[in-house]
Formats: C-alpha cells, sequence, structure tokens
C-alpha cells in the first residue's frame, strides 16, 4: 500500500508535467501565428523588375523622286547630278554598244527593312546595263546618332540575284561639318544602291558565290 506521501508526490509529478505539456503546445501555437505572419524571406524587399524599354528601330530613309536623263558620249565620258549631291561619273570608253543615255533616280521607296540604310536608295537605268569599265558613284551621307564611319558602305544589288553586295567604299568628311560625309565607290553594271551599315550575316545570301 503507498503512503499519502507517496501519493503527494505523484500527484505534484503530474501538474508538472501537465504544466510543460500546456506550456510547449502554446508555444507551438505561437510559433505557427509568426511563421504565418512573417513574410517570406525570398519575397520580402526584394526589388521589383521594371519592364524593359527600347527604342522603336529607325526607319530607312526614302528619296524624293528625283529623276536625272541624261545623254553621254561614250568617246568623252560624262557626270550625272542629283540636286542633294548624288553623282554618277562615267569614265570614258565605260558604255556598252547600244547605249548612250542614263537614267538615275532618287527612288521614293525605302531600302527593304533587313538592311540599316544611312541613305535613300538610288535607281540607275537601263537596268542590267554592264560597263566596260568601272563607273563611281558619290552618295552624301548624314550619320545618324551612334553609328561611326567605319560601320557604311554602299551596298549595290546584284545583277543576277536577290540581294545587296557591300562594295569597296572610302568616305570623307564633307568640309565643316561633323557628321556629313560623301561615300564613294566603283560599280560595274547598273541596279540599285544606296549608303547603309555594313552587315555580318548576309540578309540574302547568293546561291551561286559568283553571281553578282
Amino acid at each position: 500500500m503507498h503512503s499519502p506521501s507517496n501519493r503527494t508526490s505523484h500527484a505534484g509529478s503530474f501538474k508538472s508535467l501537465t504544466s510543460l505539456a500546456f506550456l510547449a503546445l502554446g508555444l507551438m501555437g505561437a510559433a505557427g501565428c509568426a511563421s504565418e505572419a512573417a513574410p517570406s524571406r525570398s519575397t520580402a524587399g526584394a526589388p521589383r523588375s521594371e519592364p524593359e524599354i527600347t527604342a522603336a528601330p529607325r526607319p530607312n530613309p526614302e528619296g524624293t523622286g528625283e529623276t536625272m536623263i541624261s545623254k553621254v558620249d561614250n568617246a568623252t565620258g560624262g557626270t550625272i547630278e542629283l540636286s542633294n549631291g548624288t553623282k554618277l561619273e562615267v569614265p570614258a570608253g565605260a558604255l556598252p554598244p547600244g547605249v548612250d543615255t542614263l537614267t538615275f533616280t532618287s527612288s521614293p521607296v525605302a531600302a527593304p527593312s533587313e538592311y540599316v540604310a544611312a541613305s535613300p536608295v538610288y535607281v540607275f537605268g537601263p537596268d542590267g546595263t554592264v560597263f566596260l569599265k568601272p563607273v563611281k558613284v558619290s552618295f552624301p551621307l548624314t550619320l545618324p546618332v551612334g553609328e561611326t564611319v567605319g560601320e557604311m558602305t554602299i551596298l549595290w544589288s546584284r545583277a543576277h540575284a536577290e540581294g545587296f553586295d557591300m562594295v569597296p567604299t572610302s568616305i570623307t568628311p564633307v568640309a565643316g561639318s561633323s557628321t556629313d560625309f560623301i561615300a564613294v565607290g566603283a560599280v560595274m553594271h547598273f541596279s540599285e544602291g544606296f549608303c547603309g551599315v555594313k552587315y555580318t550575316t548576309d540578309p540574302h545570301p547568293s546561291k551561286d558565290p559568283y553571281a553578282k
């Protein structure tokens, strides 16, 4: 038979254990409430991502539609020039038989969008004329903001394939200006040309590497 002191001891122990259990439950509940109220560490204070704003691409310039028609004496050659200074120079003996009248137009249709043009397109005729000597074309050029002379070239449409070839080009500054230049190149056939940014990947790679 247990003594009264033992019963008292057991009762005290039971009360202590019960108190500890309630205390533990209270702490767990408080921790749960705190975890629900506290913001997630992964998102609290994280900076908001702003949408990226990019400038619209600059449209390729259009020409005025101005046209020059000129008869050239093959024995002496000749020069045709538009009012903005765009120029065609034909040396003596360059014209093929049957060609003596040349046309030269500042096209109101801009260069194709896959190219970055810095001048209007100029159309030369008769289309398809192949010269006996190189003829020289000179395009006035105003550099767009952020682009440099080293990026520029004359692009000349191919005679037998789609696309434009980059023509070896010399560019000289216009006296008294930091943005105006003259781009000069030599070509062997008549088609279309403009001054623009050199491409690193040909938008219209020729199927025939000898087709120009």
